[in-house]
Parts: C-alpha cells; sequence; structure tokens
C-alpha cells in the first residue's frame, strides 16, 4: 500500500464513499504457538490504540464483527492430511472506530480511518 507524504496510509481508492486514508496507531504481534488466543490479542491492541484497559473494549463484541476463529484457522491453522494449512495475506475488517488488519506473519496492525 502507498505511504502519503504524511506518514499516512492511502488505501486505495475505495468507490463507496468509504474512508481510504488511515493512520497506524497501535502494532502487536501474535505468536500462534503462545499461549494467548487471537481475539485476546487483537482487543489488546484496540485497547492499546484507544489508551484504555482491555477489559473497556466489549461492544460491540469482537465476533459480531469478524470470524476470528476463521482468520486463526487460515492463517495459522493446524496440518491436515500432513500438508500445512497456514495461509499467506492480510485479513481487514472494521471495529470501533478502527480498521484491524491481521497479517499471517503474526502482526495486528490498528490504523485510525481518517
Amino acid at each position: 500500500m502507498p505511504g502519503t507524504s504524511d506518514g499516512r496510509t492511502d488505501g486505495g481508492g475505495a468507490t463507496d464513499g468509504s474512508p481510504t486514508a488511515r493512520t497506524l496507531v497501535h502494532q502487536r504481534p501474535y505468536d500462534p504457538d503462545g499461549d494467548t488466543e487471537l481475539t485476546v490479542e487483537i482487543v489488546y491492541a484496540v485497547a492499546a490504540a484507544e489508551d484504555v484497559p482491555p477489559v473497556e473494549v466489549r461492544s460491540p463484541s469482537l465476533y459480531e464483527c469478524v470470524d476470528v476463529v476463521a482468520i486463526e484457522d487460515a492463517f495459522f491453522g493446524p496440518e491436515v492430511a500432513g500438508a500445512s494449512r497456514a495461509g499467506f495475506g492480510n485479513v481487514e475488517f472494521r471495529y470501533r472506530d478502527y480498521l484491524v488488519r491481521i497479517r499471517s506473519d503474526g502482526w495486528i496492525m490498528v490504523y485510525e480511518l481518517e
């Protein structure tokens, strides 16, 4: 995605009237082999972006906005019949006032939309 001269990232020409400029406000790594679930890491990332404790990130429920289990399976899922299910790419979704990007390398990025 191309950057803008003021450090924002341009979303690339949406035609539905939605904002296309975004500013990265927080990022954190997710370790699929670790003890913390992806859902928890996303909530912590959004809480850090809002500068609030994670318990204040409750509404709407993350599960009302995105199928986190499907993302986890696609990017970080177990092997099936001896072949890796690990995907490659990004998934983006809106949550609260942010665009959240989950990358297949485990990075969770939270963008403020402009």
